[in-house]
């Protein structure tokens, strides 16, 4: 990087998906947060970041905060909030911890809450936008089949473990989190969206171990009840495909506590 656009920043990670195989990276997390260095808080997506092949030093979780030497793609990814960072650079400085029902952490998200996922795909056709949170209603959940890798992923993975002899393999997640909703906007055609989140397919191994698999879909509906209870304001960050931008995924779960939210709703707009 020797760009005259490099820049330090400050980001909040709210996304770090599960990884994908990839033959230029090798291995490759979605990683997004809010960037917090430039005024108002804004979305900002870091690509590429083979998370696992990261100094153990750099290996951030969600809602750390960051700094790192960041550039534009270019013509490469031209979606305003891509950005290439120089992972030499990267230091974890902080962390917005879960305490207070996650005041801390929806103040910094709040700010960006759009009303819906259909409004964000309008923005997308007006403005380019590619990355968004919002809060989705009549929220149903559901386990699926996931598409199995083909035998190009398969081997790239058996690579990956003789390059990287410390490195665990990549496991194969055999099941989808599946979420059905409806957005606030009333001419919502509902959506159906499979969850990315780096979490997700850690809970699948985890319970898988723990429980073995007569019980691990069972387990996973528990986690699912475990978020989506009556006193959490569930909200979905959601981003396109470069190739494909008017194609939204699911890329994790915000959950902050009913009475947070209202509590930072009456700040802002008065009873």
């Amino acid at each position: 990087m020797g760009s005259r656009d490099r820049q330090r920043a400050r980001i909040m990670i709210t996304v770090k998906t599960y990884p994908e195989l990839s033959n230029k990276y090798r291995e490759t997390s979605c990683v997004a947060g809010i960037r917090l260095d430039q005024g108002a808080p804004q979305h900002v997506r870091l690509f590429p970041v083979p998370f696992r092949l990261l100094a153990e030093e750099a290996r951030f979780s969600k809602y750390s905060i960051i700094k790192v030497d960041v550039e534009p793609h270019g013509r490469r990814d031209s979606r305003p909030e891509s950005l290439r960072p120089d992972l030499g650079t990267l230091e974890i400085v902080g962390e917005i911890a879960a305490v207070g029902d996650w005041r801390e952490r929806y103040k910094y998200v709040e700010p960006l809450v759009a009303p819906s996922l259909c409004a964000i795909r309008r923005d997308q056709q007006a403005h380019g936008t590619s990355l968004g949170v919002f809060r989705p209603n009549d929220v149903s959940f559901r386990l699926t089949a996931a598409e199995r890798w083909s035998e190009s992923k398969a081997a790239l993975a058996s690579q990956l473990d003789l390059l990287e002899q410390d490195l665990a393999p990549l496991e194969w997640v055999p099941l989808e989190f599946r979420y059905r909703f409806r957005c606030a906007d009333a001419d919502c055609p509902t959506h159906d969206m499979a969850l990315k989140d780096w979490e997700a397919g850690a809970s699948y191994r985890k319970f898988l171990r723990k429980y073995g698999e007569r019980a691990v879909q069972e387990k996973l509906r528990t986690w699912y009840d475990r978020i989506f209870s009556r006193d959490r304001a569930v909200h979905f960050f959601v981003g396109n495909i470069a190739a494909h931008p008017r194609t939204f995924m699911l890329l994790g779960l915000f959950y902050p506590k009913v009475n947070v939210v209202e509590y930072v709703q009456d700040s802002l707009f008065g009873d």
